[in-house]
């Protein structure tokens, strides 16, 4: 596991909420390290994947105990265009994108060493008991923009429809990121009919915002350093400045451009 464990070290060096939102800094502090008190193994996907529950409260259910989705390395099946032992580091670098654009779509995410060994933890997500109503749906419609938005930022080679979970108060949260952060276009997406389009000018203005900002740009590219390879880092920026050159969400090939959908 070699390089994946170096940089698995090297990523826990400024803690568990480094980079993370202020809103979030608490619950990756419990992810990190609070007492686990179960383990269960999930039976979907291609990669072992555990629910674990910790001897704390969710956040947005205090009733509830705090659960998250345990990814552990040695749970990756080997991809060919993806290096070994990498996809739980590409699921937190996801999370860090989402923090520094304040967009709140990626579940709270970092690293702990966990039952099985390294891996991401992110906080389970609990779907709304209810749909979303009609008054919802511009909400619901600059929520998925601002998730495509992301997805191009983090190159994101599977963005399929049951990654995309609704919560509570109509809030659309994004799973299930760890194929991301290739440095050659790989994108795949099933919000493909995006392509051409303009990114929306909230959106757009966060993405300025943190481009125009030196020493914001700097830091996330410092720790996205700790957890990606530095042709990674250095696609992701360069992803950055393009897209704030010109906010239009890229047009992908009607074929390869669509994830491989299970349903």
């Amino acid at each position: 596991m070699g390089r994946g464990r170096s940089r698995f070290e090297a990523a826990l060096t400024e803690g568990p909420a480094g980079g993370g939102r202020q809103a979030d800094v608490e619950t990756l502090r419990a992810l990190a390290e609070a007492p686990i008190e179960g383990t269960g193994q999930l039976l979907y996907g291609s990669n072992a994947v555990f629910l674990i529950e910790f001897d704390a409260s969710d956040p947005d259910l205090p009733d509830e105990p705090l659960r998250a989705v345990y990814k552990p390395t040695r749970g990756e099946r080997p991809l060919w265009d993806f290096p070994r032992h990498t996809l739980y580091l590409r699921e937190t670098a996801a999370y860090l994108v989402d923090a520094a654009l304040d967009l709140g779509h990626v579940p709270p995410t970092t690293l702990r060493d966990g039952p099985l060994g390294p891996g991401s933890v992110q906080l389970f997500v609990h779907p709304a008991e209810h749909d979303p109503g009609p008054d919802d749906s511009d909400s619901l419609e600059l929520q998925l923009r601002q998730v495509a938005l992301l997805d191009v930022l983090v190159n994101n080679a599977d963005r399929k429809r049951a990654h995309l979970l609704v919560t509570q108060g109509a809030r659309v949260r994004a799973i299930d990121n760890a194929l991301t952060f290739l440095p050659y276009p790989r994108q795949r997406t099933a919000l493909i009919a995006l392509g051409g389009t303009q990114i929306p000018r909230s959106a757009e203005a966060r993405l300025r915002a943190l481009a125009d900002d030196a020493a914001r740009m700097n830091a996330l590219s410092a720790r996205l350093a700790r957890l990606l390879s530095s042709e990674e880092v250095d696609a992701f920026v360069h992803r950055v400045r393009e897209l704030t050159a010109d906010p239009v969400y890229p047009v992908l090939d009607d074929w390869d451009g669509r994830p491989f959908e299970w349903w």
